[in-house]
Formats: structure tokens, sequence, C-alpha cells
């Protein structure tokens, strides 16, 4: 198991310059991430803009991929599933079916009021969290999340553990979802709390349960977050299909917040979350100013990926089945794309290795999982490391990889899978980096393409041009490693 109390990089005690903390509804003045004042309501506000407002960041349509449902292509667009069903005169949401052409409805008559809660550096699982001991820092406070147990994917994991393989896989910052549970249901403090069930708040029967709570919470804040930091949208939508727009002054950590409280609540609820007395009072009173750890330039203006080599074995043609899409869940980052051995069309494990792209040291290692930490330091949010998703047989935690050794063998092992195949993904200082973005995924000089549908796109090397198909065609898609 990773360590979490392992220091890399710690918030500089001189740190930026910081106004102090808020006073309950009153009006603050912080220092943002652009390093200027903005000056924050004591309760945000939905303010109508008049005249709907198209969104140039999302197609007009979409055609339904097979293993698409209507609520995961909702969540991958920023949009309400009501939304789309009235936007396509459906009537009972489990009647789409794969080929279908939907409309995306790309309108928004609502701007949400300006606000800097939190720093990008914050929001993300990254440098600032190098320092932060979670276990003790739970146990200390002696809330019903130090005592907590609860059944986790066949096995019994307690609070400390459930939190920390959220933060893990999602890559969002403990500090978050801790004053996320203090505000919703005060377990972190709290021995008795009074909310036992639906601990992060979120009111909904299926999302029962600590580890369910918390993978709702981390997938809406990395949908606000990645929505914002990659431009996808500039939306934020409701439970109730109400759609608002996020000031061009929100900076990404703080957009999350605000997609997170609207995904799950209302219009009144979502204001008294985001008000100076709600979530970052609760947050305040357990770790501070959050922009005391601010990391500038999280993803340095002259960042280059490190030579990365196709994923297996030489002389071995594997195919290229999934382009740019989510690097965990559909609303993080496009940072993944997907490759299936030669032998395989079930879920059953590949006669074929999966082997390290690069040269690094193992930092985590189950449930289908294997991190590679590049930059040696053991630390999963610090410099680039690589996800290796569905593999059966596992190299463990603490193995140091050349290139080309074995990583495991494609599986449907974590994650949601049909079939077995190799899901890889890229980090860089705790934020996914999109597969087709600024700094593009290349493999073994193969470089990645989006398209405007997650799971589209191309392999570009040379002139030579692969396209990602769900399909075995060696023309097509099919990649031979040198």
């Amino acid at each position: 198991m990773l360590v979490w109390g392992i220091a890399t990089l710690r918030p500089s005690a001189a740190g930026p310059s910081v106004a102090a903390a808020p006073t309950a509804l009153s009006v603050a003045t912080m220092t943002g991430s652009a390093g200027s004042a903005v000056e924050l309501a004591a309760r945000p506000q939905l303010t109508p803009l008049g005249d709907a407002l198209p969104n140039p960041n999302l197609p007009s349509s979409y055609t339904v991929q097979p293993g698409d449902g209507l609520s995961t292509i909702a969540a991958r667009f920023g949009l309400s599933q009501e939304a789309l069903m009235e936007a396509n005169g459906i009537s009972d949401p489990n009647t789409v079916f794969a080929g279908q052409l939907l409309t995306l409805p790309t309108a928004s008559q609502l701007a949400a009021s300006a606000q800097q809660l939190l720093p990008d550096s914050e929001l993300v699982y990254g440098p600032a969290y190098g320092g932060f001991d979670l276990r003790a820092f739970v146990t200390a406070r002696r809330g019903y999340l130090a005592n907590y147990q609860e059944e986790v994917e066949g096995q019994p994991l307690n609070g400390v553990e459930i939190v920390e393989r959220v933060s893990q896989r999602y890559s969002v910052g403990p500090r978050v979802l801790l004053a996320l549970l203090e505000y919703a249901s005060g377990w972190v403090t709290d021995p008795s709390p009074s909310e036992i069930a639906q601990p992060a708040g979120l009111r909904y029967q299926a999302s029962n349960g600590l580890f369910r709570q918390l993978s709702a919470a981390a997938t809406a804040l990395n949908q606000g977050y990645y929505d914002v930091a990659d431009g996808r949208s500039d939306q934020i939508v409701f439970a109730d299909g109400t759609v608002a727009t996020v000031d061009p002054t929100t900076n990404a950590g703080s957009a999350a917040l605000q997609m997170l409280f609207a995904r799950h609540g209302t219009a009144d609820s979502w204001g008294d979350a985001l008000a100076s007395d709600g979530y970052i009072a609760s947050y305040r009173a357990l770790f501070g100013d959050p922009w005391a750890y601010e990391v500038a330039d999280l993803l340095p203006t002259a960042l280059n990926q490190p030579a990365l080599a196709l994923p297996w074995a030489a002389g071995e043609q594997w195919y290229f089945t999934g382009g740019p899409h989510g690097g965990w869940a559909d609303s993080a980052s496009w940072a993944a794309i997907d490759f299936a051995a030669p032998d395989i069309t079930g879920c059953y494990y590949s006669e074929h290795f999966v082997r390290s792209a690069s040269a690094g040291r193992v930092i985590r290692s189950e449930n289908g999982e294997v991190v590679v930490d590049l930059d040696g330091d053991g630390f999963v949010g610090t410099g680039w490391t690589l996800l290796y998703m569905h593999m059966a047989e596992r190299v463990p935690v603490g193995t140091e990889l050349a290139v080309g050794d074995v990583i495991g063998r494609p599986s449907c092992e974590g994650g949601v899978s049909d079939a077995a195949h190799l899901h890889i993904a890229r980090r860089y200082n705790g934020q996914w980096i999109a597969a087709a973005g600024a700094i593009p995924l290349t493999l073994g000089g193969w470089t990645t393409e989006g398209a405007s549908q997650s799971y589209d796109g191309f392999l570009v090397r040379d002139g030579e041009r692969k396209e990602a198909c769900a399909c075995r065609d060696d023309t097509l898609n099919g990649l031979v490693a040198p």
C-alpha cells in the first residue's frame, strides 16, 4: 500500500500572499490563482443572461456507442439526463440504442458568480499533498470516520483506506473530500453523526455508503475541473436540468466545487454550500487557508512528455481499440487510450503481457490498476505517472521497471470493461493529461489525435494513420512494436 505520509514537496512556508479567512456572511477578498485580488460574494448567485447562449465547446450531436447509457452520455458532455431526454423526446432513459443520433442541448441562460475558493493544486491529488498524513489526521480528529468500516469491491476497508482509494483513483485531493464529509455530515470530527448512509450529502439511494458517496463526489469534481482546465465546457449542470455558465474568472478548482454542489442539489442548496459559511468554512476549520497550499505552475509551460515505447513485446501486433476517453471515469480529462492484445475477444486473461513503456517504480498495484512513477520519488502526486488499467497477474508495488519489463496481463479486472484490454493514461503533478491535448500521448512514435466523441481518435506516425476501432483490423488499427 502506498504510504501517504511520504514528504516530497510541501507548500512553501512563505507561500502566496493570502488574506485572512473570510468572516461568515461577509464579502471576502482572497488572492486567487492569478495572484490578483478577487471579491467573492458571501453567497454566490445565478444571474439571468436573457437570451440563451450557444456553448462552442460541445458538439451539436452524438452517436450512441455500444455500452453507452443516457446517464453516462450526459455526464460526458456536462449535461443533465433530463435535459438530454427533453432535447431528444425520450421518455424512458433505458431505450437508447447503439447508433442512435442524439441532439446535444448546448445553451445556457444563467451565469454563476465568479469564485476562487480552492487553488487547482489543492483540488487535484498533486504536490501539495506530499506531506499530508491522511491516517494521522483522521485518527487525531476522533470522528466517526476514524472507526468506520465498509466492504468495498469484495474486501473490508476502513474509512481512511476508502478516502485513500477514491483520492488515488480519481486523483482528487483528500483534504477536499474530508472537508466535504465534515460539511455534509460532520464525520471527521463528530463521533456520533446523525447522518450515516449518505455522509457526503448526495441524496439518492444508489450512492449509500462512504465509498459510493465519495466516488460520486469525485466524479462530479473531475467533471467541473476538467471541463474548465481542458476547455471542454463552461456549463454547470443542476440536478433538475438547470444549466448555468461558469464565470471566466473562476478557476478550475473552484468550478469543480460549483459542479459538485449543482449536480447533487438545487439552486438554493448550491448557494448555501458555496457561501463563505458553507463548504469552505468547513475546509478552513480543518485545514486553514486553502491558498496556502497553492503550487504555482502545476503544469509548467515548457512541459514535455518523456519518451514512451509501445507497451507490448517487440514483433507483436496489438490493436488500437479506444481513442481518447476519461482517465478514470468519463468525467476526468480524456487522458486514456485503449489497446487489445491479438488473442482476446472476451473477458479472459490474455496470453500476452503488457510491458512497461518507460523506466519507473511501481507505486500502486491492486484492483486491476498498476501505477508507475517515472521520476523515482515514490509519490503519485509529483512528476509524471502512468496508469496501466485492467491488469491481471500484476507486478508488485516497489518493483523497479526498465522499458519492456512485464506489467501484467490484459483482463477485465477493475473499472468497467466488457473485453480484456489495456487502458493507459498519464498524469503530471496529479493532473490527468489529455491524450490529444497540448502534450499529446505519444507511444513508440505514434502520436494521439482526438475526435469530437470520446473513444474516437487516431494514432499518427510518419504519415501513417491508425483509427480507433472496437475491432481487429491489421490495416485499420493494428500496430506492431519494433
